[in-house]
């Protein structure tokens, strides 16, 4: 009751000014990110949902009408298309250790790891970075997807993001109007403690975050801590996914740039372009010229209008004329120059992704065939590489944060000692044939040995490939298992790592 009583007067305080209210979220001190990097987001997230104003056009009798404008959305198609480059249902995620290996595939099958990051992926990518924030609900691991537009740096090196606070926005109905209500979620190392505080904000307007209130204003975040004191971890509770490249807009920012950004001018083009072509295309029923007496306006006994068009089209076009008159004319489609044009600026958005010349085709035509994205030195197939190292690493620390947490919370009671391997299913884009026989000549050569070649052609760990090396001498010397196990500690190949 005395937290309601002090929110009370907050928030009366907060409108006479006499108490401080945050107007955007990059108004709060410790926050230092740049809101021009939230303001291309917000511009990215309305093109990816496909937000357009309405068109304005004059019709027969010279009235401003609208109409839906019409869009291509190339943006989600350029981004699932990378998404399922990079991830998809054939990747494979696998422990060394069997315990942990069986916990996390059912952390995984409990959150529908698959489905779920393949499509937040592809949101991640159109505007500007996937973060990924395990949790424990009900004595489970969950994982939390955040998007860039409510993910704000803290601290960050050149490598990697330490500290960050996170929004999460609810919209409540108090009397007879809408009220918003913003947690901030701050995750913060102190002293080599990790630390989460949160803070909840009110404000009766969508567009401003408003005046700090107490945890308990809103039901569901009256059980959660104000500030919690996390021991044991070695790296942040989130996990932050940007896409290859630099940011080149703001080259001090550790935020990411999506694959809409250095193609939003072509991406609006385009859309426009489509939209002219399908205006075109509706209209292009013939058209009717007629002298303004037949749009005079007429009366008939009961005083109502008569009509003798519909003047909500363009179809019938208005000539001011001494003498009436009425012709009709069909006009031609340009439905050629128009798809030329099309195809034109799909060849400049597909340089400005990272995609290879005939990725995408607005004749409905395949160009490229997925074992054809990696050759000739393939613009696709070097994108796709880039990004899965990014989400390989990514995946990697989820697991770490996942076990770290499990342990903290006494959900997992094993090793933590155990090796990550993640296998990107490459067979899809690349021979295996090819790859076994590249690494076999390597082998020969003594360019690299046969443990690093085990691991790269099956997608296995080191300590996975230690065994396999141990099998194949044990079959060829002919040892027993007990004599194979001896030989998996003591082959000069096992030692030369």
């Amino acid at each position: 009751m005395f937290e309601r009583i002090k929110d009370f007067f907050k928030i009366g305080g907060a409108k006479i000014g006499m108490v401080e209210t945050l107007n955007q979220i990059t108004d709060h001190p410790k926050i230092s990110a740049d809101p021009k990097d939230y303001d291309r987001i917000k511009e990215n997230k309305d093109i990816y949902r496909n937000i357009f104003p309405d068109v304005k056009y004059f019709n027969s009798n010279q009235e401003l009408k609208s109409r839906p404008f019409r869009s291509l959305n190339v943006s989600k198609i350029v981004a699932r298309k990378l998404s399922k480059l990079v991830f998809n249902d054939g990747c494979e995620i696998d422990l060394d250790n069997k315990q942990a290996d069986v916990f996390l595939k059912s952390v995984f099958a409990d959150t529908k790891f698959r489905k779920n990051f393949g499509e937040e992926l592809e949101a991640g990518y159109a505007i500007g970075g996937l973060v990924l924030r395990p949790y424990v609900d009900n004595g489970s691991i969950k994982i939390a997807y955040c998007r860039a537009d409510t993910f704000y740096p803290l601290q960050s090196n050149t490598n990697d993001i330490s500290e960050a606070a996170i929004a999460t926005k609810t919209t409540t109905t108090e009397g007879k109007k809408n009220v918003y209500y913003t947690l901030l979620e701050f995750h913060e190392w102190v002293e080599g403690t990790y630390r989460i505080t949160n803070e909840l904000y009110r404000s009766d307007r969508s567009d401003s975050v408003g005046v700090q209130v107490s945890l308990g204003s809103l039901d569901k975040y009256v059980n959660l801590a104000e500030t919690s004191t996390l021991k044991g971890f070695t790296r942040p509770l989130f996990v932050y996914i940007k896409l290859a490249g630099k940011n080149n807009f703001n080259l001090n920012s550790p935020l990411s740039l999506g694959v809409i950004d250095n193609a939003k001018r072509q991406l609006k083009d385009i859309n426009e372009k489509y939209d002219e072509f399908m205006w075109e295309v509706e209209q292009g029923q013939r058209k009717i010229l007629a002298s303004d007496h037949f749009f005079k306006v007429r009366y008939d006994e009961q005083g109502r209008p008569i009509r003798r068009f519909d003047t909500d089209t363009n179809v019938y076009q208005q000539l001011k004329s001494d003498d009436p008159f009425i012709n009709e004319f069909s006009p031609s489609l340009r439905s050629s120059e128009f798809i030329e044009t099309i195809n034109f600026i799909l060849r400049i958005i597909e340089i400005q992704t990272g995609f290879s010349s005939g990725t995408f085709s607005f004749d409905g035509q395949s160009v490229k065939t997925a074992t054809e994205v990696i050759s000739e030195n393939s613009e696709t197939f070097s994108t796709r590489s880039d990004n899965v190292l990014i989400v390989e690493e990514a995946i990697k620390e989820l697991v770490t944060t996942i076990f770290e947490l499990a342990s903290a919370e006494g959900l997992y009671k094993g090793t933590l000692d155990f090796g990550t391997n993640i296998n990107f299913d490459d067979g899809v884009f690349q021979s295996q044939d090819a790859k076994a026989d590249y690494y076999s000549k390597l082998v020969t050569a003594q360019l690299t040995s046969r443990l690093r070649a085990i691991q790269s052609i099956m997608g296995v760990t080191e300590k996975e490939a230690r065994v396999i090396v141990s099998e194949i001498q044990s079959e060829t010397l002919g040892l027993s298992y007990p004599e194979q196990e001896q030989l998996a500690v003591t082959s000069e190949i096992g030692e030369e790592e």
